[in-house]
């Protein structure tokens, strides 16, 4: 995962929306999207609870 996929999904973990999200990171909320969908992808996740859950799970 990239630098800025992986800080997405640390933001994503914390309850930010997409929208949140791209404001906090100064991009669109498309691309914000775009790495949402890259990071369902490399997680093997179909939904938000599930990629968070995946996440803050990856060392254990």
């Amino acid at each position: 995962m990239s630098k800025r996929e992986a800080e997405v999904m640390d933001l994503i973990a914390t309850g930010q929306s997409n929208g949140e999200i791209a404001q906090r990171l100064f991009l669109s909320e498309k691309t914000v999207k775009n790495h949402v969908n890259r990071i369902y992808a490399k997680l093997g996740a179909d939904c938000r609870m599930t990629a968070i859950g995946l996440w803050l799970n990856r060392d254990t």
